[in-house]
């Protein structure tokens, strides 16, 4: 069974961010790779019960981090991954039914590493039918 954490690393693979292995990566970084996006689970707000009891929402939140030696193509990555998944309104991704997936705010700029790589990060709260 995949996860919805997969099926949105499948996602953005079919929508050419990245090849899932190659630089899309779950649960942090690949200590090989200089180019690559991170997929993170982060606890979100409670499940939420709607239409008189009868669906459950799950909240997670996901966090995504891009990681390139170049400072432009980093951002551009991450504003390509913002834009995409914000489009997400009531759609099944893999086996995973998305309510939404909606940015916690724009895109932005974390880090240049120990090894001169630049990090940027994007994070959005999700609602899962469940």
């Amino acid at each position: 069974m995949t996860t919805w954490i997969e099926d949105v690393g499948s996602y953005l693979q079919t929508n050419s961010i990245g090849t899932v292995g190659a630089d899309i990566f779950y649960n942090g970084f690949d200590k090989k790779s200089s180019n690559c996006i991170a997929l993170l689970v982060a606890p979100g707000l409670p499940e939420k019960i709607t239409l008189g009891r009868t669906v459950v929402l799950s909240r997670p939140e996901l966090d995504i981090r891009v990681r390139n030696v170049d400072d432009s193509t980093a951002e551009t990555k991450a504003k390509a991954i913002q834009t995409l998944l914000s489009q997400v309104r009531m759609q099944t991704i893999g086996s995973t039914r998305f309510k939404s997936i909606i940015p916690l705010q724009d895109y932005y700029f974390l880090e240049q590493d120990e090894n001169d790589r630049f990090i940027y990060v994007i994070n959005f709260k999700t609602e899962i039918n469940g």
